[in-house]
């Protein structure tokens, strides 16, 4: 039987991950390469440069093939930033069948259905139609219909759609280092397939992903997603005010953030001082290391503010039982969970890979969260999955739709 080796891909702001991987139905993915590169020509979750991106990606994807030993031709990409969107549908239909059993086909309808319910727009593109759930004769609160009887199937969905060029220019990018695309994932999607247990979902949670440029977030309850979106808003914002406040290069303030950063002040003594000549040899200026701190609390405050305004949109203001859990490499930065708690009113906890620990240094493991998301995504659609997909490609079902479709049908 042929090895199903996977390579995921992850393009950040700040940086690019890659990974190959070996995957099995049954079994955790096992990690042959890791590839990690510092991003250029990136802003905000999109491509600005076609070169120093392709760049980017190029050298993540030779650190993983070198490491594994071998160079898959297509891969997984997560997507995310602000340029994707995140809306309700609908879909209505009638059973198709005489004895009124709800089939795959009539759920495949229903969706098709949900898609031609919003407004067509030639500069975005679908990515995922998820249902939130389904109604049978107006019984709500169904998962999976498929067998339920009734006349009307109904469906709430949730469409992500993202921008046409943001696509393209990031196809560009890496079929310019010679990989193939399978499939765009959306980031949170991804991310909380590595993190998130069947419980937190079901229980209720919020998962944020704190990257270099964007804040990525997906709400689930009762296992499905609810509500999900990004804000331009990063840790690499907070390398600006600093650099600012300091008057140095971005450069320095970033070794900065990294050694010296924390996001409560009271933690820090007035006393304690950042020598620049610790990082620039010709500059003799002393900052109270506090004073980065209280940037540092200002940005993080600023983006569990947004976080907040969309749970309230979803009316589920402190009614999240699981709370929130903290990926990406904000969200190692000493003192955020303090801010979260505080700012959200909610439990929070850093978002954790234990199952990879074999594989990834524990230092890497909140970066690397998306990348390995995308494994698990893969992994999904293995197996039973995979065959239950060969019937929806054979029905002519549209792309989205064979991407949800194990999902509906693990």
């Amino acid at each position: 039987m042929p090895r199903d080796i996977v390579l995921a891909l992850d393009v950040g702001t700040s940086m690019v991950h890659a990974l190959i991987a070996e995957c099995k139905p049954d079994e955790t993915p096992r990690i042959l390469g890791i590839g990690i590169a510092p991003a250029a020509g990136i802003r905000k979750g999109a491509v600005i440069d076609l070169d120093e991106a392709g760049h980017s990606i190029k050298v993540a994807l030779y650190e993983a093939a070198k490491e594994a030993g071998l160079s898959p031709k297509s891969c997984f990409v997560s997507i995310g930033g602000p340029h994707l969107l995140v809306s309700s549908s609908r879909g209505v239909v009638a059973v198709s069948r005489a004895d009124g059993d709800v089939s795959e086909e009539d759920v495949r309808r229903v969706l098709s259905a949900a898609e031609t319910f919003i407004p067509k727009n030639p500069n975005r593109e679908i990515l995922h139609i998820i249902p939130r759930e389904f109604r049978v004769d107006n019984e709500g609160g169904i998962k999976d219909p498929v067998g339920m009887n009734g006349v009307r199937l109904e469906v709430d969905a949730l469409i992500v759609d993202a921008s046409v060029s943001a696509i393209r220019n990031l196809s560009k990018c890496i079929e310019a280092a010679g990989c193939k695309i399978t499939e765009f994932v959306f980031s949170p999607l991804a991310s909380a397939a590595a993190v998130l247990s069947k419980r937190q979902k079901e229980l209720g949670v919020i998962l944020i992903d704190i990257g270099g440029g964007t804040t990525n977030f997906a709400v689930f309850e009762e296992g499905r997603l609810v509500h999900a979106g990004g804000f331009p808003y990063g840790t690499a914002h907070i390398t600006n005010d600093i650099a600012i406040v300091l008057q140095t290069r971005v450069d320095v303030a970033e070794l900065i953030k990294l050694k010296y950063g924390h996001a409560i002040p009271e933690e820090i003594s007035k006393k304690e001082s950042i020598h620049l000549s610790e990082f620039v040899a010709e500059d003799d200026a002393v900052f109270p290391r506090r004073e980065i701190a209280e940037i540092i609390e200002a940005r993080f405050s600023d983006i569990f503010e947004l976080v907040n305004k969309e749970i309230k949109k979803i009316n589920k203001t402190q009614l999240l039982p699981a709370g929130a859990v903290l990926i990406g490499g904000g969200s190692r930065i000493p003192g955020v969970l303090q801010i979260a708690k505080r700012e959200l009113h909610l439990p929070c906890e850093l978002g954790d890979l234990k199952s990879f620990s074999e594989y990834v240094h524990e230092r890497d493991r909140a970066q690397l969260a998306t990348a390995i998301g995308l494994l698990e995504w893969r992994r999904t659609k293995s197996s039973e999955s995979l065959l239950s997909l060969a019937d929806v490609e054979g029905g002519g079902a549209p792309s989205w739709l064979k991407k949800l479709y194990s999902l509906l049908f693990p």
